[in-house]
């Protein structure tokens, strides 16, 4: 009776880096090695499947540049009036949008969208004779408040928008949109070099003497993107002295630690192929 061989294998490829250092996100936040993102849901040992099945897992990744991106900066301004708040925003939004024009950016890729224009109240306090306070909202003053979208291919030129705005003021970049015109062209890439890793893989089990042969073979794919939007982790690197000693009548006043921001080397599989000989 032939014997039968139950075999799984997964293959990662890694780059391996000699030098080691740690900086102050490991220092001063929850940090612990063995419970890293990056290898949680990474299988260590190869095991046994059932059923005298042979799963071949390939995951392909392609670190794509965007071919287009998109700032978007949120402004705000208050008036005493609603007039005043309009034209106060308007005319430091004018002149971040001719600054840049002035860099290179055509006027259709800059838009600009109304987000909101609210009318702010407080509260007046009145005491009439023989009478309990009232408190009634009256109007105080308006807010007013706009998006613009600038879209640019170069990624160099988002430092310099970024300045053009810091000198009206405006210091809210929302968000960076990243665009890809060709991501369907990507994944048929992806795609045809997991097929050709994995006829890799088989011509090297032939020649291990292990055959693959099957009467059917079931495939699946899954396709995605990761964007650098949502790469950043935080933390807050600071030693702040223990306030047990301080009598406890005293004031203590803390002061607002800055909160540092990193990009996470990339992880994510962007083409799975799964490929099951049973």
């Amino acid at each position: 009776m032939k014997p039968l061989i139950s075999l799984f294998v997964f293959a990662m490829l890694s780059t391996l880096a000699y030098a080691k250092a740690a900086g102050n996100y490991v220092q001063y936040s929850n940090f612990d090695p063995s419970q890293m993102t990056r290898f949680q849901n990474v299988t260590k040992l190869a095991c046994l499947a059932a059923d005298n099945i042979v799963e071949i897992r390939i995951n392909a990744l392609h670190n794509k540049k965007a071919s287009s991106y998109v700032a978007v900066f949120n402004i705000i301004r208050q008036g005493r009036a609603t007039e005043e708040a309009n034209n106060l925003l308007n005319s430091r939004l004018n002149a971040f949008v001719n600054a840049v024009k002035a860099l290179g950016i055509p006027p259709g890729n800059v838009h600009v969208d109304m987000v909101n224009f609210l009318p702010k109240y407080e509260i007046d306090a009145t005491k009439k004779l023989f009478s309990k306070k009232t408190y009634t909202e009256v109007p105080k003053d308006s807010e007013i408040q706009k998006n613009v979208h600038i879209r640019y291919a170069d990624p160099t030129l988002l430092d310099k928008v970024a300045g053009a705005a810091a000198v009206q003021e405006i210091f809210n970049l929302v968000r960076v949109d990243y665009f890809d015109a060709s991501s369907s062209e990507t994944y048929e890439d992806l795609r045809w070099r997991s097929f050709d890793y994995l006829a890799k893989i088989k011509s090297d089990f032939r020649s291990a003497g292990i055959a693959l042969d099957s009467t059917y073979v079931i495939a699946a794919e899954n396709t995605w993107g990761a964007f650098p939007g949502n790469r950043y982790e935080s933390y807050q690197a600071h030693s702040t002295q223990a306030f047990e000693p301080i009598n406890k009548s005293a004031t203590v006043t803390t002061l607002d630690k800055p909160i540092s921001r990193f990009y996470t080397s990339t992880r994510q599989v962007l083409c799975t192929t799964s490929v099951n000989h049973a």
